[in-house]
């Protein structure tokens, strides 16, 4: 990584609630991110896909993913599992093809339990530029589907532990 360069993380939903549920098992890591992105060190940013899944519950889990800054919107899925209007989606339906193709190929680099939503998620911190794409997913972030998708396309998938032992080796904690 670069000297002096901001660490780019795209923050998932569990994640985001994890921030606000102190008897949850991530809390204390997530509140010491939370305290690393407020004061600069890294860049957080949130997929409109992941605002879409925290809107039913709500709170303030919702309204801090609301207040990040927002990946570009990829066209993945059908129709149906869009999330937005037509307007807001980046790229073309050309692009669309190619998202569609990629988000099979995530399918089968990952474990069966990342379902459309979360393989959107990883699309958008992928094409939107980010370094690192933070969960707590087992099913993203365990050794060998995180290890495939970063071979695969680049994104490093990590939980709150191994990102904040990631950022104090490269010395930008």
């Amino acid at each position: 990584m670069e000297e002096n360069r901001k660490i780019n993380v795209s923050i998932d939903a569990d994640c985001i609630i994890s921030l606000f549920s102190p008897g949850d098992k991530i809390y204390k890591n997530m509140q010491h991110i939370n305290s690393l992105y407020k004061s600069g060190k890294i860049q957080l940013f949130v997929s409109l896909k992941t605002i879409d899944q925290l809107f039913l519950k709500k709170g303030a889990a919702l309204e801090y993913a609301s207040s990040l800054p927002k990946l570009p919107n990829y066209m993945v899925g059908t129709i149906g599992e869009l999330v937005g209007t037509i307007g807001s989606l980046a790229g073309t339906f050309e692009d669309g093809k190619g998202n569609e193709i990629l988000q099979q190929r995530i399918r089968v680099l990952t474990r069966q339990g990342v379902n459309m939503r979360d393989r959107q998620i990883v699309i958008d911190s992928y094409l939107g530029g980010m370094d690192v794409l933070l969960t707590n997913d087992r099913d993203l972030c365990d050794e060998k589907p995180s290890d495939n998708l970063k071979k695969e396309v680049g994104l490093i998938v990590m939980n709150p532990e191994k990102l904040l032992k990631y950022l104090e080796d490269s010395k930008l904690s």
